[in-house]
């Protein structure tokens, strides 16, 4: 009889929250109906870079957290960050392509979403067992696995968004593929059976700070400026 692995053990899990949170979606929903605003877009963007422009800082963190002790983990930690490094300019990149003042963008303070990804990250990787990234990293790595690269073609297709305001998506769907298959690897070989439920928790965790981040850019009060301003209308 086969022995379940600690990544069907974590999918299996979360996998009804997951799929109640994100099957539908009102943020995925509008996009793919036609019905997405450019303001949401634009916000949607916005809330990202402020997580992922933590994102090297906090994966550097959770590396020197390993020491000597979890040299698999550590080398984890820095193979991700040698490939994350970089991507908050994608998302500026996209941002300007669409005439979005950056620096106001950067000055600007994230919802509630975007912060409660950050500050657990950083929890995690200072004061928390840094093995709980890799429950963050399941998700975020496959919805850009599953999701990114669909998105971008229809923003580029149905709303005629130049591919020089999908960047970020499209680079995403493309290595995220390869970092779910990392992550995957790294929770079955890396975490011991006693992590799991930790994994589970820092999963289950960001399923919902992650949605509430697609929330925050939908609701945010830039988004309702102009009722004229939707993209596919």
């Amino acid at each position: 009889m086969n022995q379940t692995s600690h990544w069907d053990r974590v999918i299996e899990a979360t996998q009804d929250e997951f799929a109640r949170t994100y099957s539908a979606h009102p943020l995925i929903e509008n996009t793919l109906c036609g019905q997405l605003s450019i303001r949401v877009y634009m916000q949607y963007l916005t809330e990202t870079y402020h997580m992922v422009r933590h994102t090297a800082q906090m994966l550097a963190l959770g590396a020197a957290r390993c020491g000597v002790d979890r040299p698999a983990l550590r080398d984890w930690f820095l193979e991700q960050l040698e490939e994350e490094r970089g991507h908050d300019l994608l998302l500026l990149k996209d941002l300007r392509t669409l005439d979005v003042d950056t620096d106001k963008v950067a000055a600007s303070t994230p919802g509630r979403g975007a912060w409660g990804l950050v500050t657990q990250n950083y929890f995690m990787t200072t004061y928390g067992n840094p093995v709980g990234i890799l429950g963050v990293a399941s998700l975020t790595e496959g919805l850009g696995a599953t999701m990114a690269t669909e998105l971008a073609d229809c923003l580029n297709q149905q709303y005629g968004l130049p591919p020089s305001a999908t960047t970020f998506l499209r680079s995403h769907g493309g290595f995220d593929v390869k970092h779910v298959e990392e992550v995957k690897s790294a929770i079955n070989e890396i975490a011991a059976a006693e992590e799991v439920p930790y994994i589970i928790h820092a999963r289950r965790m960001t399923i919902q700070t992650y949605a509430q981040m697609f929330d925050d850019a939908l609701h945010h009060p830039a988004v309702h400026e102009s009722a004229t301003d939707a993209v596919g209308v």
